[in-house]
């Protein structure tokens, strides 16, 4: 097989499909997470690609002498041999360092393999510019939509949740239905404004609750919700994972509003996301965006 010295604006096209491709599936394994990155994140991971993907490129060399973005392009780092570099020098050329070893050649193609490679290139770049923003806003995570919300820490509950302002902590009681006892539970609230409340609660489940599966737990505490709740009127309910625990979310309706929320159970702890709101007015992308930023630590 005859190789061809290429000329540098293919190797820089080259490389910038390579930091693309890159960028994507990055971003990519970062929206299936259970955790909220701003946009600033991804302003900062574009800036950091080129360092990170100095040891992913010289791994792809060492191995198989090309990168995803060179294969489009036909372009190879081999020895004066013809051979794959080595880790160690393949590292070396990707680092840019002095005395770079290898030599970049390309396999000779017609200018239907090169406008094919151009095009398909094009469409990465386009896809690492706009992919992440189509997801968060797929998502309901779109730019302005948590603008000027606080991330809210609590140390002593183990989690983290975005919300509308500092929020407000009470304590309170949950009366249990026909057995007359009572659980103790923490509360914060924060109100985005006088119509639109979210809170977040947690208590720790009696021992004797703990035996039955988390399943059996979530419902019964939605159950249990409803019978607090006079004349509440159950709209939906559906099970859920977010990171590694089981979730269920609901809504229901009590008379002029609608109450949305989120059951989790981590070890004998009871999490209760909530947002009270006019029926007539709910914008379900950010309560979405409020659920989904509970992070536990």
């Amino acid at each position: 097989m005859f190789y061809f010295e290429i000329n540098n604006w293919f190797r820089a096209l080259a490389r910038f499909c390579d930091y693309c491709i890159f960028y994507l599936v990055i971003g990519a394994i970062t929206l299936s997470l259970p955790y909220f990155y701003g946009p600033f994140f991804y302003y900062y991971l574009a800036l950091a690609i080129p360092l990170l993907w100095i040891p992913v490129e010289a791994f792809f060399i060492s191995k198989w002498a090309t990168t995803p973005g060179k294969a489009l392009f036909g372009l190879s780092v081999r020895d004066a041999m013809g051979l794959p570099l080595s880790y160690k020098k393949a590292l070396k050329w990707s680092a840019f360092l002095p005395r770079r070893p290898g030599t970049v050649y390309q396999k000779k193609t017609g200018w239907r393999r090169k406008l094919t490679a151009f095009l398909t290139s094009s469409v990465f770049v386009l896809a690492a510019l706009c992919g992440n923003a189509l997801a968060l806003w797929s998502m309901g995570l779109e730019k302005g939509e948590l603008s000027g919300w606080v991330q809210y820490s609590s140390e002593e509950a183990g989690f983290k949740v975005s919300l509308p302002k500092s929020p407000e902590l009470a304590s309170k009681e949950l009366v249990i239905p026909d057995s007359g006892k009572v659980l103790n539970y923490k509360e914060i609230t924060s109100d985005e404004s006088r119509k639109v409340h979210y809170s977040v609660s947690h208590l720790d489940l009696p021992r004797k609750w703990r035996f039955a599966s988390n399943t059996t737990l979530l419902k019964g505490v939605l159950d249990l919700l409803i019978k607090h709740e006079p004349g509440a009127l159950l709209l939906a309910k559906e099970f859920k994972t977010q990171s590694k625990f089981r979730v269920l979310d609901y809504r229901m309706l009590q008379g002029e509003k609608e109450m949305q929320g989120r059951l989790i159970i981590v070890g004998g702890t009871l999490y209760k996301l909530t947002v009270v709101y006019p029926a007539a007015k709910a914008d379900q992308s950010q309560i979405t965006a409020f659920l989904d930023s509970f992070e536990k630590f």
